[in-house]
């Protein structure tokens, strides 16, 4: 497979139109950090590296939002977003790029809060299979003039086009966070008061759950000692006082719901350690059966060509 690194839309569209010109199929690469074979090239062809492309082309603080290239990472982004106040809210897997994210329509564990890619991106730019630059939109919050193109092109892995630039929504950073964790001895009763937590009306941040199996295996792979039941992880946002609040409700509903050991936790070390229990699930998995392998699920589309 031949590789192109490229730094600029105009260099997207040239290689494109040529590739279009001779049948040679494309496969756009980002962050490589998909486990669902995105990357895979089957046929050959040109391979278009968009890690080069990674940088902020404007930030607009007062509307809260900022324009991108594709090559940039969520981390990095948020790096850069910090002295603002400001931080993009999707969380995928370490090192993906926002044009994969847009590509895949990531989500992440704030989904249940702030939503997945395709309600965090206001319009993009993408090279059509003919070479053509488009603009899916405006940075207008609210229009109804024309098709969604953005929505279209999110989500679509490659066979639509290749993304050249994102315009995101951002969100204010909160003020304070707590994290708590509780088990349960059954999955239906995790089930049950998650969906009793919704209900409430408490807007939580993240909510995840772990089935025991996927505790034993977290056990096994990081020395831990937790108890190996169905568990639920939550994050609440918000003023210190509003996320207090919040977690002793939440705590109630666990309570009268057959919850147990609950804890909660709101120094930042202890928040990053109850979280890499879940940021690293996958890899457990491996620990628990090192003779086996994954099985990812593969995605139905093709790639672009």
């Amino acid at each position: 497979m031949a590789d192109s690194r490229m730094r600029s839309e105009d260099q997207v569209s040239k290689i494109v139109k040529c590739c279009n010109e001779y049948k040679v199929p494309i496969v756009p690469y980002g962050g490589a950090t998909s486990i669902e074979g995105h990357t895979l090239s089957p046929q050959g062809g040109v391979c278009i590296d968009m890690t080069l492309m990674k940088r902020v082309k404007s930030l607009h603080v007062e509307d809260m939002d900022v324009v991108v290239e594709p090559g940039i990472g969520w981390i990095e982004l948020n790096e850069y977003l910090e002295p603002y106040g400001l931080f993009f809210p999707l969380d995928p897997g370490p090192g993906a790029t926002i044009g994969g994210m847009c590509a895949t329509r990531c989500s992440g564990s704030l989904a249940v809060r702030y939503g997945t890619m395709r309600d965090n991106v206001i319009n993009l730019k993408a090279v059509l299979a003919n070479g053509d630059i488009v603009k899916t939109g405006s940075r207008a919050r609210k229009s109804a003039a024309g098709y969604d193109l953005t929505r279209l092109m999110i989500g679509s892995e490659g066979t639509l086009g290749v993304i050249t630039e994102v315009t995101l929504r951002l969100q204010k950073i909160p003020q304070y966070s707590v994290v708590a964790m509780c088990n349960f001895p059954t999955i239906k009763d995790a089930a049950d008061v998650a969906i009793a937590t919704m209900f409430s009306g408490i807007q939580v941040s993240r909510v995840e759950l772990l089935d025991e199996v996927q505790v034993k295996a977290i056990n096994i792979a990081n020395g831990r000692n937790l108890p190996e039941v169905p568990t639920l992880m939550f994050e609440f946002v918000g003023t210190e006082a509003y996320s207090r609040e919040q977690t002793l409700i939440v705590q109630k509903i666990a309570t009268e719901r057959n919850g147990s050991n609950f804890i909660f936790a709101e120094d930042p070390e202890a928040k990053k350690e109850l979280w890499q229990i879940r940021k690293e699930a996958l890899w457990a998995c491996f620990a628990m059966e090192p003779s086996s392998e994954a099985m990812i699920s593969v995605s139905p589309l093709g790639r672009f060509t």
